[in-house]
């Protein structure tokens, strides 16, 4: 077993796992992701600061904050001064101005460039799945996230969403201590260790106890993954990646809002809107939906 998930967490998944517990904070993300696409564009690690900002600005809709704060509080980066002093940490906080400032991402951080980029490109494709304003304190949306991340391949922050997720919703636990199992298999993996079966054996006693749909997820195909997966290993065939399907009715996109405009009609109807139809409910709902499905489509940036 790998040691607790709360000491392997590192700096990136601590960013990612506080915007979880407050999405409106996503946009922060804007700044690492528009420095990796302009290093790569520009094809050096220091780049002019005043270009960073303005990358990353032109993308922000609601989250506000100088970027002196924002900065400090990624803790990523560092400024070089046109006389090669650097700065970081509350240091950042001595300048008003970027004009004639470069900044780069701290050494550690340079060292795995491509894998930080990927990171925080797969945190940005969870996050545009969620609502900002979508509740956390319910087991349906804990299940639902908990699931995208592993299947985003974001393992160690899938086995340390999942583990406080099972302390969370103790009701929920053989789900999530399941999805921490199956995510510490591939972290093994990772890691170059053996597979282990132990664990994904364990995975499936916890699943086979859950019915099917699940909060919308197919457990019934899970299930039937995780053994071939078994079997797989067991013969010495090369492992796949695990990937968590959801049903055609779910708690989440289509069939959750209209279960929440079929709430709204009947609200409506006991108080006397009997002139409110499927028809035009329907209406409500694809406008709804379609503005959804809009501020989705919205770029990243435009570096």
């Amino acid at each position: 077993m790998l040691k607790d998930t709360w000491q392997e967490i590192g700096r990136l998944e601590s960013i990612f796992l506080e915007i979880i517990e407050d999405p409106t904070k996503k946009e922060v993300l804007l700044y690492p992701i528009c420095y990796c696409q302009l290093v790569r564009k520009e094809n050096s690690f220091d780049i002019e600061l005043p270009k960073l900002i303005s990358c990353a600005n032109k993308t922000f809709h609601t989250f506000k904050g100088k970027w002196q704060d924002i900065l400090l509080e990624l803790d990523l980066f560092q400024f070089i001064t046109p006389r090669g002093d650097v700065f970081y940490g509350k240091d950042i906080l001595k300048f008003s101005s970027p004009e004639g400032l470069t900044v780069s991402f701290l050494p550690e951080y340079r060292e795995v460039f491509y894998e930080v980029y990927s990171k925080f490109l797969r945190y940005w494709t969870v996050l545009s799945k969620i609502s900002s304003y979508s509740k956390r304190n319910t087991p349906a949306e804990a299940v639902y996230l908990a699931s995208i991340i592993f299947n985003e391949e974001l393992y160690s922050e899938s086995a340390y969403y999942a583990s406080t997720q099972a302390f969370r919703f103790p009701q929920e636990k053989p789900f999530f201590n399941a999805l921490k199992e199956l995510s510490e298999f591939y972290l093994r993996l990772n890691e170059k260790k053996e597979p282990s079966v132990e664990l994904l054996q364990s995975a499936l006693g916890r699943i086979s106890t859950l019915k099917s749909p699940y909060y919308g997820v197919n457990t019934d195909k899970l299930k039937q993954d995780i053994e071939a997966l078994i079997k797989d290993i067991s013969k010495g065939r090369k492992y796949f990646i695990l990937k968590i399907s959801f049903t055609l009715v779910s708690g989440h996109g289509k069939g959750f809002f209209r279960r929440l405009i079929s709430k709204l009609v009947n609200k409506l109807k006991e108080i006397g809107g009997r002139r409110w139809t499927l028809m035009s409910s329907e209406t409500v709902y694809s406008s709804f939906t379609g503005t959804c499905l809009r501020r989705q489509r919205e770029p990243l940036t435009h570096a």
